[in-house]
């Protein structure tokens, strides 16, 4: 793919000095304690997240299978109805340290109305209070909680998405292969969103995009990767760096990537590998755009590009 010189679009400019008006700002692990970088982060997302459709209903409960406990929040339509429809469960992203439930809450609101079915968020547990495994193994109890128990929420458990942004990029795609390792139905579709892939930092994309000018730095990413899986070792283990592992067999994928993103590289080596694994899937990279556009739908009209461009996927995969 061609990439167009890096420079951020003039709405990613104006949301910026929205931004600083108001006085928002992602949390930064690197100069705050996690404590302050989350309740930072929180504060951003509230910013962006003002507005959005209303639902039919939203509803939480809490797996005390996992450990800790898992949260779970349901948003469904109000075109929905009392029938059993599909549900789409995205795992937000944040460097598997920061982020919450109520990330992207506006974007799934919009992913819930438009594409016409449930979408379910997660509370996953987060590091460095919970390294890996914990995260995966959360993320795969929702989904099978959901295909086992979802018909009393009105899902139909036989048609289910999961997809993630960021380190929620690495967690769906990490459980579409963990569910077809283990011969279990799998998801109809994935959808991993300029997914944190690697701890390979050598890259093109970190050495021109990762120092920090459009937000999420190489540094930042190394930190990232130190919490979640201290051990080094661990990184290249395919358990914890999906794009290691083998892909054929998976589902249908879509990719999204931002051109402004040090893990651009990530993307677009998880393309090659689909096309060898001959694993059906769609690659579209948003020029002009940093690393955590989507969530910022009331700013951008690229973000609006890219949460239509999932919707139509997931219309498409449950017919």
């Amino acid at each position: 793919m061609s990439l167009a010189p890096l420079l951020p679009d003039s709405e990613v400019t104006a949301a910026q000095a929205r931004c600083r008006e108001a006085g928002v700002a992602n949390g930064d692990v690197l100069t705050q304690p996690i404590a302050e970088a989350r309740e930072k982060a929180s504060a951003f997302q509230a910013f962006l997240n003002a507005g959005g459709p209303e639902m039919a209903s939203v509803t939480e409960t809490v797996l005390e299978t996992t450990s800790p406990p898992l949260r779970l929040r349901l948003y469904r339509p109000r075109g929905a109805g009392a029938a059993a429809v599909p549900a789409y469960l995205h795992i937000h992203g944040g460097g598997f340290a920061i982020g919450g439930i109520d990330s992207l809450d506006r974007w799934k609101r919009e992913i819930a109305d438009q594409a016409g079915l449930v979408v379910v968020g997660l509370d996953y547990a987060l590091a460095p209070e919970h390294p890996y495994p914990a995260a995966i193994d959360q993320v795969l109890a929702a989904l099978r909680w959901l295909r086992d128990h979802g018909a009393a929420q009105g899902i139909d458990g036989t048609r289910l998405a999961v997809g993630g942004d960021s380190a929620g990029g690495n967690l769906a795609l990490n459980a579409l292969i963990r569910l077809r390792d283990a011969g279990e139905p799998l998801p109809a579709l994935g959808v991993i969103v300029y997914g944190m892939l690697s701890a390979q930092h050598d890259t093109a994309s970190h050495r021109e995009r990762g120092d920090g000018r459009f937000g999420l730095s190489t540094a930042k990413l190394d930190w990232f990767w130190s919490h979640y899986a201290p051990d080094a070792a661990q990184r290249s283990d395919p358990g914890v760096a999906p794009l290691y592992a083998q892909l054929a067999g998976l589902p249908p994928l879509l990719l999204q990537a931002a051109a402004l993103d040090p893990l651009l590289d990530d993307t677009l080596a998880l393309d090659k590998k689909l096309d060898a694994a001959g694993v059906p899937h769609t690659t579209t990279l948003y020029e002009g755009v940093p690393h955590g556009f989507i969530g910022q739908t009331a700013l951008l009209s690229k973000a609006n590009d890219a949460r239509e461009e999932v919707v139509a996927a997931l219309k498409k995969a449950f017919g």
